[in-house]
């Protein structure tokens, strides 16, 4: 007899502890449907996607020189040793994006007298200022310089304007 209460009791501990879920998914539920409430959540959503893009804007490398900043994101992030990958290098001055320029890149090892044992190459402009540096490899750890040269518009008939970027692998 005993045993026939507890399990009934039991169940009925069970059914309420439902109802009040229940109830409190209804309560939540008249909640949402407030506009003060819609829009703190869409406030909050907002927020959280805005400081995600902040982030996610982060370059891998960067350095400027004569007026042009020069940033890039690595297709792999951290970059590996061995894996051919690709880059998004973006260009930009006083004036916004740079659109148009002969960019060329190398890179090389100052400590061993080396170079990359690849040869990348900007392979298309994707959007005014953002190129596409493809090939991509480093093969070994250590101290790494990328050079790149710059050539636009507004430098034409000068020589191109060089910037260099030393890191660590």
């Amino acid at each position: 007899m005993k045993y026939t209460q507890q399990l009934s009791r039991l169940s009925h501990l069970s059914r309420l502890s439902r109802l009040s879920r229940l109830s409190r998914l209804s309560r939540l539920s008249r909640l949402s449907r407030t506009p003060q409430v819609a829009f703190a959540l869409f406030l909050g959503c907002l927020l959280t996607l805005s400081t995600g893009l902040s982030l996610a804007n982060d370059a891998d490398l960067t350095g400027s020189s004569r007026g042009i900043s020069l940033e890039i994101f690595s297709q792999l992030s951290p970059i590996e040793i061995n894996t051919i990958h690709s880059w998004e290098v973006v260009l930009t001055d006083e004036d916004g994006p740079v659109s148009g320029a002969t960019l060329d890149i190398v890179g090389g090892m100052p400590e061993h007298n080396h170079g990359m044992p690849t040869q990348p190459q900007i392979t298309e402009e994707l959007a005014p200022g953002h190129y596409l540096l493809e090939g991509v490899r480093f093969h070994m750890p250590g101290l790494w310089r990328l050079t790149a040269s710059i050539s636009t518009e507004k430098t034409q008939g000068r020589p191109p304007t060089v910037i260099v970027i030393d890191f660590t692998l």
